[in-house]
């Protein structure tokens, strides 16, 4: 049972024994709470975008790093980047917009209607950075197909021994296998964090209709 039906249950069934509270003051409850969980999904979403920023940094010198330069893809790269890095302040900025309208409003309504684009925009911010992730790795696993010199010499052998098909398997099987098992933890990191946050919003906003009794 939720909150604030046992609330009100026990206000019914026990008359005076409890403190009542008022329309105002459980909306003052509900808004304090959303307020809070706005703000960790902001605080989560800029997080993210340090921790990026300093992986990016810390694989620069890494192995891949230096096939991707040697392969003189920047043309690919650095646009990629900057669409990447372009998102997560999108997202940001609209958090952080939701967060100053949720603190600032006194009206229920409003509230209701601030809690739902909140949530419309998480959901948003995760399938857009997942559509993102799988799109530049297939685009980052097609370019080192055609212009890794590793992987060329590597098809020119197999072709010779009459085995192409089994390195078209391998390759592109393996890197599919590994994209998926990294698709499968962001977006369980993605439901596990945000998810916790969107639940407590939609049990705030099923609150806040229930307030007209």
């Amino acid at each position: 049972m939720e909150p604030l039906d046992k609330l009100k249950k026990d206000w019914k069934k026990s008359g005076d024994r409890y403190p009542k509270f008022s329309e105002k003051e459980i909306y003052a409850m509900v808004h304090k709470r959303s307020s809070s969980i706005v703000k960790w999904i902001l605080i989560i979403s800029v997080l993210e975008f340090i921790f990026w920023i300093a992986l990016s940094f810390l694989m620069k010198d890494g192995e891949s790093q230096k096939r991707m330069n040697d392969l003189q893809l920047d043309y690919v790269t650095i646009p990629m980047t900057v669409i990447s890095y372009g998102i997560i302040i999108y997202f940001v900025v609209i958090f952080y917009t939701n967060y100053k309208k949720i603190n600032a409003t006194d009206n229920a309504r409003t509230l209701m209607s601030s809690i739902l684009k909140t949530r419309k925009a998480v959901s948003n911010y995760i399938i857009i950075n997942l559509a993102y992730i799988i799109i530049s790795s297939l685009l980052i696993v097609v370019l080192f197909f055609y212009y890794d010199p590793n992987l060329i010499n590597a098809l020119h052998k197999y072709e010779e021994e009459g085995n192409a098909l089994e390195f078209y398997l391998i390759y592109f099987t393996g890197t599919i296998l590994l994209l998926g098992v990294i698709i499968l933890g962001i977006w369980l990191f993605y439901k596990l964090i945000y998810g916790i946050l969107l639940k407590r919003l939609k049990r705030n906003y099923e609150e806040l209709k229930k307030l007209d009794f």
